[in-house]
């Protein structure tokens, strides 16, 4: 999401500068046509991130980082995360690209994307996708940074594309390219309990004052959970948690199921579960009548002075029931007790999201799609996607 607001002001202005329409071009073209500077834009140069660049990339991107935004409550420090997801991701080989940075002609680095594989299944099928994030370029290099965008749609000639974190603006420019929505990309539900730091959030953003934000939110405390959570929904079933992929991995969860997804190996869920932030909690869902589940939760605080704790349901594999959702629901209010604030889910069935509304539940959609993806090799047997983990890299 925040890659997005980048994204959306550099492309602004680009268009603004430039005359021709990317639509009437083919990708080879507009790749040509936007790796032309623009007059006024300061010497800088474009390159592919190496494995130097990572400190010098790691602190400009944690520059980026804007107050009110979601942050893990225990995260690792900034070069180390980038560490994490470029070097020790499973999915990379030597033939795909960290991303690409731009730097000054003093050597700042002044822009940057990064560039992510992923393995992606489905029955009898599995490929890398490439997924496009972190997309920043400072305002006096934004002429440069189309050209960033170029290059990763280059790469499609090898690899499926797609991006988690785009907006309205960003994913026009998607589309031109060939880019094509995320099924359940537009939304996400919404499963608040307590009222008045979200109410806090509201009021901050209307009357930008933090003391009268506080104040006239305090009687929200006393209102009730807007979800709905009966302990009996929980039923006979099960949260247990798991401390290691090989646990994981013994409980028999398919590796793919019948959409695109990622493909949860042990390598991957090592990985992506159990390195890496140390804020992820993962367990096994276990429900009558219904085969196990993983649910990978992380805790997550937000708001303009990280007021509401939220609990973010990273995973859940395979994708809910409404059942199984239900007692996901009486599980972790059991599990966390009012140590949060409001519960975010995403990627579900209709089905499973008309059961949490009944339940008290809000459906928050977005002003455009975040998800994005381009498959112009025709690689891919369906295009209905389960986007999970539900965190943007």
């Amino acid at each position: 999401m925040s890659a997005a607001c980048g994204f959306a002001v550099f492309l602004a202005a680009a268009l603004r500068n430039r005359k021709r329409r990317i639509d009437r071009c083919d990708v080879s073209d507009a790749l040509v046509w936007n790796m032309q500077k623009d007059s006024m834009t300061p010497e800088a140069h474009v390159d592919v991130i190496t494995e130097a660049d990572i400190p010098d990339v790691a602190r400009y991107l944690a520059r980026q980082v804007r107050p009110g935004e979601a942050v893990s409550i225990n995260p690792l420090p900034p070069v180390d995360r980038l560490r994490w997801l470029l070097l020790n991701n499973p999915a990379r080989n030597a033939g795909i690209p960290f991303g690409w940075r731009i730097r000054s002609a003093t050597g700042a680095v002044v822009g940057a994307a990064t560039c992510t594989p992923w393995r992606i299944g489905a029955p009898n099928f599995a490929t890398t996708a490439l997924m496009f994030a972190k997309f920043f370029v400072d305002a006096p290099y934004r002429g440069m940074g189309l050209g960033i965008f170029m290059r990763f749609i280059r790469e499609g000639r090898r690899f499926p594309l797609f991006c988690t974190s785009t907006n309205e603006i960003a994913g026009e420019m998607f589309r031109r390219v060939g880019g094509a929505v995320i099924n359940g990309m537009d939304h996400t539900m919404l499963g608040i309990r307590g009222m008045a730091p979200l109410a806090e959030e509201y009021l901050f953003r209307r009357f930008k004052s933090p003391a009268a934000a506080r104040i006239l939110a305090s009687p929200a405390h006393l209102l009730r959970a807007r979800i709905r959570c009966k302990m009996t929904d929980g039923g006979a079933g099960e949260l247990t948690r798991l401390m290691t992929a090989d646990e994981v991995a013994a409980r028999g969860v398919p590796t793919v199921g019948d959409v695109i997804a990622v493909v949860r190996d042990r390598e991957y869920l090592h990985w992506r579960y159990f390195t890496g932030d140390r804020d992820k909690e993962v367990f096994c869902l276990r429900c009558p009548g219904e085969s196990d589940r993983i649910v990978v939760i992380n805790r997550v605080l937000s708001g303009y002075r990280s007021q509401i704790r939220v609990l973010n349901v990273l995973d859940i594999w395979p994708p809910a029931t409404p059942a199984s959702a239900r007692s996901l629901v009486a599980k972790l209010w059991i599990q966390y007790g009012s140590a949060f604030d409001t519960i975010w889910l995403r990627s579900q069935s209709e089905e499973v999201e008309s059961a949490l509304q009944s339940h008290g539940w809000m459906r928050h959609a977005f002003p455009a799609p975040l998800g994005w993806y381009i498959d112009a090799g025709n690689r891919l047997p369906t295009h209905k996607w389960y986007v999970m983990p539900g965190e943007s890299e």
